[in-house]
């Protein structure tokens, strides 16, 4: 292994791969080392439940070609885990005791589940839902009739019970708030996907904790909830959350608060130390500070522009926002920005269809800060551009929520307008590609 690199990265997910693609856009010649916990070349994380679920193949699951880090110029170091970085001797150390030296560093590390406190369950041999070797293990355990117990009723739990019940099983939910998916959608939508799901054969508990949980051998045992009632499974899945992985971070000396801290450019408190995705505090354009924003577009954003100013460019990151793009046995549901308001000051319109037709914008002044579509999205795409450029939709703020919605009501110069801004993006886009970018 060569022992100096002009950028080091850890990691090899999103805002890894968008980072190495932002590096040589810039810089043909730097060489660039990625180190990978994981044994996979780059796979899409989001994509895992329809791959228990037997709705895309194995080849299906990766983010890039297999030549994609010979192509790049990329040393690609799997199954490489990277035990400690000091960033004043601008030195990375591996796992098993391999010393790298680095001019730049990118620290991609993401997320991992968060196991809360239950008695009993570390005599359970529980499976998480976050990557490619536990959705294996599922499929592997669920190939024979099977009972599973999804603890946690959020995006992830959900697309796992999801995935679980499409392989034949009989499926519990527990969720301990009183909604499903409560983060991501309001008590209308999550009511409409807990539907849903119920009426596909998964049985939805909400409102409850598992308080105990008993072994009955391997994989299987009965959870026992606050209730006392008792759920007997064949298979325990934790899905209760994540926590952003920034250990690594946090010993190097480097400022956390729950996520390592960034600044306009994805740096950290050390100026040739950046972070990005899951692990990284970086500006929220709805909230107007920094936040951990858990999605694999905030993610590969992030990426992007921590690798175009490690390599010089000085491009602030402009936000990103939390987007919710899901579906559940038909029933597609997108969701952006504030959903929930915390307090009166702002402005909630919602118009509701039929039964599968549901809309919602939030506004704070004439400026629309939140939006959640579920059954009809069609046109929700505007809605997303919108709260990303901070748009003052005074004018249309009445047409928000039609079906038809869409430049067609804003005034003539405002059309004129987000055309020419459209066009000039359009041809900065040829002219890079022109350029071989």
């Amino acid at each position: 292994m060569r022992v100096k690199y002009d950028y080091a990265i850890v990691g090899n997910s999103a805002a890894a791969i968008n980072a190495c693609d932002a590096i040589r856009a810039e810089d043909e010649r730097g060489t660039i080392a990625l180190f990978s916990e994981e044994r996979y070349r780059c796979y899409s994380r989001p994509l895992i439940s329809y791959l228990v679920a037997g709705e895309i193949e194995a080849k299906g699951m990766y983010y890039r070609a297999s030549n994609y880090y010979q192509k790049t110029k990329v040393g690609f170091f799997p199954g490489s885990r990277v035990a400690s970085v000091d960033p004043d001797r601008h030195l990375l150390v591996t796992a098993d005791g391999t010393k790298v030296r680095w001019r730049k560093l990118l620290l991609a590390t993401g997320f991992r589940p968060f196991i809360p406190p239950v008695e009993g369950l570390e005599e359970v041999d529980f499976l998480t839902f976050v990557s490619w070797d536990d959705a294996k293990r599922m499929m592997k355990l669920t190939s024979k009739p099977f009972k599973a117990l999804v603890v946690g009723g959020g995006l992830i739990g959900m697309k796992a019970a999801e995935a679980l019940r499409a392989r034949g099983g009989k499926v519990v939910v527990v969720e301990r708030m009183e909604r499903v998916l409560p983060m991501a959608l309001d008590e209308v939508a999550s009511d409409m996907v807990a539907t849903r799901c119920r009426e596909a054969g998964i049985e939805v508990v909400t409102g409850q904790s598992v308080t105990r949980v008993t072994s009955g051998g391997g994989h299987r045992g009965t959870a026992c909830l606050e209730d006392g009632s008792e759920v007997a499974f064949d298979l325990l899945v934790m899905a209760v959350g994540v926590r952003p992985r920034d250990e690594l971070a946090e010993e190097a000396g480097l400022e956390c608060r729950d996520g390592i801290t960034v600044d306009g450019f994805q740096r950290t408190s050390h100026p040739d130390v950046y972070a990005a995705g899951d692990a990284a505090r970086a500006y929220d354009l709805v909230r107007g500070e920094p936040a951990l924003n858990a999605l694999w577009p905030v993610a590969a954003l992030q990426g992007k522009y921590a690798g175009l100013n490690m390599a010089g460019r000085e491009i602030p990151y402009p936000g990103g926002n939390s987007m919710n793009s899901v579906e559940f046995f038909g029933l597609p549901v997108l969701s952006a920005g504030v959903v929930n308001p915390p307090d009166g000051s702002y402005e909630v319109v919602v118009r509701r269809g039929g039964e599968d037709d549901y809309r919602k914008v939030v506004l704070q002044g004439d400026v629309l800060v939140g939006m959640l579509v579920a059954g009809r999205i069609e046109r929700a795409g505007i809605l997303t551009s919108l709260i990303q450029e901070k748009a003052n939709v005074r004018r249309v703020k009445n047409f928000l929520l039609e079906e038809g919605f869409g430049h067609i009501h804003f005034p003539r110069s405002v059309r004129v307008e987000r055309i020419t801004e459209a066009a000039a993006g359009l041809s900065r886009t040829v002219r890079e590609r022109a350029k071989g970018r």
